[in-house]
């Protein structure tokens, strides 16, 4: 028989002591207190397995107690009623407010034994059910990070970035709030590929995902990648003033890696091209249209000579025209 936490609630201390002893000589662990209200105050802390109550308590009887601990816990905990009445419907009125099982004081021991033994298997299934449930939680976990990760960069994916694109657009159409969309390549990294390989390649585009983790880490900041060696950061609450720092920022940091690139038509470092839009969302906007936006600013970067950001409000609307 499993050891169990009994917590015991009876406001006849004779009672409280006859019943302490004999759950502990079976081996429990039990605390024992003379009110709800004391039952109440330490049930958290207590952390039971199993909850002995009288029913007939001053102040708040046992019935009113577990109507305030099945509201207050949700987490079933078995609870047997004590009570010196025997009447069946005092017996049904308690299973029907919460309780369990009932027993009649005095307590015969050999019955009590006979019930301990019983609420001891159910003690232990739901030990292995929290701890399944634990682990199911963890699975979760791993399976939500892998759905919204990719697997190389450890940066978030394609879908995760569209979806907090969405919920950014929503909240920042709401507050009347800017908000930026960077998106950066890789200038040459076809050479970069074609001369160093491609795990040279991908460990290029690991280096460059740690740096944006580092760099755009603070809150209201998204980075990921977009798709091939091309990145997007999301920024909250900042305009194209705010984003033009934003994209140094991020240029510098990338100097400070200082990856070699020997093959690099402009430069024999790694260097990035970005392009940039800001504004404040209507609510409306359609991801697809925000992408074509801030690729053709990319375009621009690149045209212009790479290694270099263009950014831009856009004075004319994003917001699809298709839309009902």
């Amino acid at each position: 028989m499993g050891v169990m936490r009994i917590l015991m609630a009876d406001d006849i201390a004779s009672e409280r002591l006859y019943l302490t002893a004999c759950l502990t000589n079976l081996g429990h662990h039990v605390k024992s207190v003379s009110s709800g209200a004391e039952l109440l105050k330490c049930y958290s802390e207590f952390q039971p397995d199993l909850l002995l109550i009288d029913i007939e308590m001053p102040e708040q009887n046992g019935i009113e107690l577990v109507h305030t601990i099945r509201l207050q816990y949700p987490e079933w905990v078995p609870i047997i009623f004590l009570s010196g009445l025997n009447e069946p419907h005092v017996i049904a009125k308690a299973i029907e407010v919460g309780g369990d099982d009932y027993l009649v004081k005095p307590v015969n021991p050999i019955i009590l034994a006979a019930k301990m033994q019983a609420m001891s298997r159910i003690a232990v299934m739901r030990q292995r059910l929290e701890h399944t449930t634990v682990q199911l939680q963890k699975v979760n976990k791993l399976l939500l990070e892998q759905v919204n990760e990719d697997p190389l960069t450890k940066l978030a994916n394609r879908r995760y970035l569209d979806q907090k694109l969405k919920e950014f657009i929503a909240l920042h159409g709401r507050n009347s709030l800017p908000l930026t969309i960077i998106l950066l390549d890789v200038d040459f990294f076809k050479l970069f590929n074609d001369f160093q390989g491609h795990i040279e390649g991908d460990n290029c585009l690991k280096l460059l995902s740690s740096n944006l983790k580092r760099t755009f880490n603070r809150a209201g900041e998204v980075c990921g990648r977009y798709g091939g060696e091309e990145f997007i950061v999301l920024i909250c609450n900042c305009d194209e003033k705010q984003a033009i720092k934003e994209c140094q920022r991020l240029k510098d940091s990338i100097r400070r890696l200082a990856i070699p690139h020997e093959n690099s038509l402009i430069s024999d470092k790694l260097t990035v091209s970005q392009g940039a839009i800001s504004w404040v969302p209507t609510g409306l906007e359609l991801v697809e249209n925000l992408y074509q936006a801030v690729d053709t600013l990319l375009y621009q970067a690149k045209e212009n000579g790479r290694d270099q950001f263009v950014t831009s409000e856009y004075p004319y609307s994003l917001v699809s025209h298709n839309e009902n």
